[in-house]
């Protein structure tokens, strides 16, 4: 009897701790807001670090939810976030996984920068911010290593260095650093009066840089092979230019006798410029007199004959043609 009673005591008490075993954090009672009443989204990251359970969501400074889930797929890291129920997310919110402090807590930040246009509406229950509008923290490991590698490389040292120089370049004397220090307010004086220079220069530039942009399909051709070729040519016509301008050269040098003869050609170019105008003018006269007098007297030879006189004034006229018709010149 008694064997069975410590069975049975045995047995109760295999089945309150295998209970209790079951019990886990999760399921007890915890402080702050649950945000039961609240709907499910999901945000995406590469991955979460340490982020962990229960880790705030927080928008605009304000905490507006809790994590309430983190599972691993094959693309990121899904993690379910339960919002209060008065808040509303931006569908194009991005998410951000950061820390308040070096060795606080990671939470969750939602940004609504950029996703206020009205255009892309709120969040649904279970709605999801993608991958590409969220941002994980760097690994703790890669940040030690980083600021191990700059420790350990001398930087620190190096900087030492670079100071101690400068103090050693720096005059000791204060006449001297005064002395540089008015030095360089008046070259500053005098840039800040100049500055309109300065925009004039900086304007230039500007225009220069429209004009070649507005030129780029020309640079594109010249950097083409086509336009390659085009180089070597006229590479090979300067190298051919360069061998003749100083044989030229010696004959522009030594060609001081050339000015006279080049002088009289001149002259003798501008009289015959003259007689041109000259023989121009006449032109008209002397065909006037050639196709009115000359030429048809040349086609139709004829002499009428109207009177004959003798040096006293007597009128021969009838003997004339007496004489002619004898001759046979007239009827």
């Amino acid at each position: 009897m008694k064997r069975i009673g410590a069975l049975a005591a045995a047995c109760v008490c295999t089945a309150s701790v295998a209970s209790c075993s079951a019990v886990t954090v999760e399921d007890l009672p915890q402080p702050g807001n649950g945000y039961r009443d609240g709907y499910p989204i999901t945000l995406e990251f590469a991955n979460v670090l340490n982020l962990p359970d229960r880790a705030k969501v927080v928008m605009d400074g304000t905490t507006i939810g809790i994590v309430d889930d983190i599972r691993v797929t094959a693309e990121a890291v899904d993690v379910t976030a339960r919002i209060d129920k008065d808040v509303q997310v931006p569908a194009r919110a991005r998410a951000v996984l950061q820390q308040a402090t070096v060795l606080g807590d990671i939470y969750v930040a939602i940004d609504r920068t950029g996703a206020n246009d009205g255009m892309a509406g709120t969040l649904p229950p279970d709605g999801r911010i993608p991958l590409a509008h969220t941002e994980s923290p760097p690994q703790l490991e890669d940040t030690i290593a980083n600021l191990a590698h700059f420790v350990a490389s001398g930087s620190i040292q190096r900087v030492q260095n670079s100071i101690i120089r400068i103090n050693n370049v720096t005059p000791q004397q204060a006449e001297r650093v005064r002395a540089i220090a008015e030095r360089v307010t008046v070259d500053l004086r005098d840039l800040a009066d100049n500055v309109d220079t300065v925009d004039q220069w900086l304007s230039g530039v500007d225009r220069t840089a429209h004009v070649m942009a507005a030129h780029t399909p020309k640079f594109e051709y010249w950097y083409s092979p086509d336009g390659m070729i085009q180089w070597d040519r006229m590479s090979t016509v300067g190298i051919a230019i360069g061998t003749l301008v100083p044989s030229v050269g010696s004959i522009y040098t030594g060609g001081y006798w050339l000015v006279p003869m080049l002088e009289s050609l001149g002259i003798a170019v501008g009289s015959v410029q003259k007689s041109k105008w000259a023989v121009e003018g006449e032109y008209r006269p002397w065909r006037g007199l050639f196709q009115d007098v000359f030429l048809p007297e040349d086609k139709y030879p004829a002499m009428n004959i109207v009177s004959v006189q003798t040096p006293d004034g007597r009128d021969i006229t009838n003997n004339v043609q007496d004489v002619l018709r004898m001759l046979g010149a007239i009827p």
